[in-house]
């Protein structure tokens, strides 16, 4: 039994979506967190960004020294045990809409916002909307493995163009036509034109986003 913060890599999985896939978790909360950030999308139009995952040892550490409180000690918060995120895209910020979803549809994915986290009782722990943690025995539908993206297979021509598309919105800027709309034009291409050859369209997606998602950092500091 490997010990908080510090599992094997064969413990861990990177996050399904474009936009956390650089965050690991323990598998089975891997695949239901990139099932919720989809539900999340789908509903908001917008990604879900997370700014935390799993933490080794050394990197809860580290935050509790500069972060107090608001740390757990190292070796018992449960970013070692790979079941835990701090969300940002405004599920952080108490009241918003994209909170108050989470907490009407983060359960049946096996996501809490644990009570400590939210009675404003700093006997019990710090206040903190941001903070998610994961059970197996609440998700409704588990897997073992990180969800993914849909592998329709496209031309690598259409590849080629809607990757080109936005390297070239951001080569020139989008201060007049927001990362948003660029998708769009990308989403239309692909709408129009998947057919059974080589590539997949969830590679085209993930590298559409990728570069797409630059435009949107943005928003990230409030989001």
């Amino acid at each position: 039994m490997a010990l908080n913060g510090r599992f094997p890599d064969t413990m861990l999985a990177h996050l399904g979506w474009p936009e956390a896939d650089h965050l690991r978790l323990r598998p089975d909360a891997a695949a239901s967190i990139t099932r919720l950030a989809a539900a999340f999308e789908a509903h908001f139009g917008k990604p879900l960004y997370l700014s935390d995952a799993y933490r080794t040892y050394a990197t809860q550490v580290s935050l509790k020294a500069t972060k107090g409180v608001f740390a757990a000690t190292p070796g018992t918060s449960n970013h070692g045990w790979g079941i835990a995120i701090d969300a940002a895209s405004r599920v952080n910020v108490d009241g918003s809409a994209e909170h108050r979803w989470f907490e009407a549809n983060a359960r049946p994915y096996g996501w809490i916002n644990p009570a400590w986290a939210q009675d404003y009782n700093s006997n019990n722990g710090q206040h903190e909307p941001w903070h998610w943690e994961y059970s197996a025995a609440r998700d409704t539908h588990p897997t073992s493995a990180p969800a993914q993206e849909d592998d329709m297979p496209t031309t690598q021509e259409i590849h080629d163009t809607v990757v080109s598309i936005l390297r070239a919105s951001e080569f020139f800027g989008t201060a007049g036509a927001p990362g948003a709309a660029v998708k769009r034009i990308a989403a239309q291409v692909l709408e129009s034109k998947v057919s059974n050859d080589t590539g997949t369209l969830a590679q085209t997606v993930r590298d559409t986003r990728r570069i797409a998602r630059r435009h949107e950092l943005a928003d990230y500091p409030d989001s």
